[in-house]
């Protein structure tokens, strides 16, 4: 009898799937996470900035070469030259200057020194500037310069002791033997300059480029006891008030200022500023040449040839911006006529004429010009060529050329506005406005800092 076989039913049955809520929650957080670190990379935050008043200087420096009315006074005699005056001191017709003796003279002063004799802080900060100019300035080209300082220094000190001069050249001229020794004195008035260096007859319309070459500028040295012979030119007297500079200028500097009369000017040698006539000369295509005439505060740089000076090109005062905060829209200039509002809205607009009707359209008026009774409204929504009528009137304008304006996202409402503004100069880095009409902004406005970041009407946070 066979064995029956035993058979096992064998189902599968679907596995319950176990909700792991951790895993869950990992994801959600892994995901916002992303999206925190994809929008704050990708938008950054608004930044404002508050209106203030600035102002943009625009200075240009350049080398003067001074021409003025000079008279050189040479020796009658050989012999050892020493002056009664100090150098840059005003003389009179009469008065003695110098006076050349066969032998040196001991001109040692024996006096203690006292609290007239010291260096003041003004004369401390003059020398001071002084070697510093020649610091920064220094080249080996212009080794001649060491001298200028040198007598610049030597000048300084010398006239503290303007009082006891005199005095000591006396003693000892009347040490030597009589007439040993011959005084100078000048035929006219004028200012006492020592040194000389061959420009004393040349006339602004002689300066050529030559004569910006400081490297070959020479000058008879000043010292104590300095010998020279008959018909050597011993000092020279600077008798005109009048004085020119005349300075080489590149093209683009000095056609910004053809229209000009006049111009403010710095001396680096002491900071000293004042105004000087302007009078340009084309001399080539990239080269002008600008005589600057002053008849003030020649006594203070009477020795010096050569004056390195600032041309205050522009020196504007407003509300400084900056340029990342200021965009450029597209606008139409039309009369103020046509300028409506929408009774509902309060918007103000146009009236937009087709087919025999009219309809409002709503059009930001960006600033109103009074004197000119000309508005200047948005062209974004008006195609050029779209005519506009004037209310209660035929009259129609068809608008065709946009104008750009410039202006600034004002903040303070919580919106981005579009707010004009009027640009009277410019660095690199800020506007200065001006007080035309189109300035619609204010001090202590806030306005958007990146003004390409945001949009019209934008909602501020």
């Amino acid at each position: 009898m066979a064995v029956r076989k035993k058979t096992t039913d064998i189902r599968s049955y679907r596995r319950k799937w176990n909700i792991n809520i951790g895993v869950i929650l990992f994801a959600v957080i892994l995901i916002y996470v992303i999206v925190e670190l994809v929008v704050s990379v990708t938008n950054r935050p608004t930044t404002y900035y508050e209106v203030g008043q600035g102002s943009i200087i625009k200075n240009v420096s350049y080398t003067g070469f001074a021409v003025r009315t000079e008279q050189t006074v040479e020796a009658s005699k050989s012999g050892y030259l020493n002056f009664y005056q100090p150098e840059e001191s005003k003389i009179s017709a009469g008065q003695s200057v110098c006076a050349v003796s066969d032998k040196k003279l001991d001109l040692s002063n024996r006096e203690e020194e006292t609290e007239e004799t010291q260096l003041t802080e003004d004369e401390q900060r003059q020398l001071l500037s002084s070697v510093r100019t020649f610091a920064n300035n220094y080249r080996e080209a212009s080794f001649s310069e060491t001298y200028s300082l040198k007598s610049t220094i030597q000048n300084l000190l010398d006239r503290k002791t303007d009082q006891t001069r005199t005095s000591r050249m006396t003693a000892a001229l009347e040490e030597q033997e009589e007439g040993s020794y011959q005084n100078c004195t000048s035929e006219t008035d004028g200012i006492l300059v020592y040194e000389v260096d061959g420009y004393e007859s040349m006339t602004t319309d002689q300066v050529t480029d030559k004569n910006f070459d400081k490297s070959s500028y020479t000058r008879t040295e000043v010292h104590e006891n300095r010998k020279v012979s008959e018909g050597d030119s011993m000092y020279k007297i600077v008798t005109g008030e009048e004085w020119y500079l005349v300075v080489r200028m590149d093209a683009d500097t000095a056609e910004s200022l053809l229209d000009r009369s006049s111009v403010n000017i710095r001396f680096l040698k002491d900071d000293e500023e004042m105004i000087a006539g302007l009078q340009m000369e084309k001399k080539d295509k990239d080269t002008y040449y600008a005589y600057l005439t002053l008849d003030s505060s020649m006594i203070r740089y009477a020795s010096d040839r050569y004056l390195d000076i600032e041309i205050l090109i522009e020196n504007a005062q407003g509300l400084k911006i900056p340029k990342s905060a200021v965009v450029e829209k597209d606008c139409y200039e039309v009369p103020t006529e046509y300028i409506v509002s929408n009774g509902e809205t309060d918007e103000q607009g146009v009236l937009v004429y087709n087919d025999g009707e009219t309809s409002f359209r709503a059009a930001d008026v960006y600033y109103t010009d009074t004197e000119k009774n000309m508005a200047c409204i948005e062209a974004e929504n008006l195609p050029k060529g779209t005519v506009i009528q004037m209310q209660d009137s035929n009259n129609t304008r068809t608008l065709s050329e946009t104008v750009s304006q410039a202006g600034v996202y004002e903040a303070g409402s919580g919106y981005a506005v579009f707010t004009s503004i009027d640009i009277a100069a410019e660095n690199e880095d800020y506007y200065i406005t001006g007080n035309g009409s189109s300035n619609q902004l204010s001090n202590y406005d806030r306005i958007v800092l990146n003004a390409e970041s945001v949009q019209d009407d934008e909602i501020l946070v």
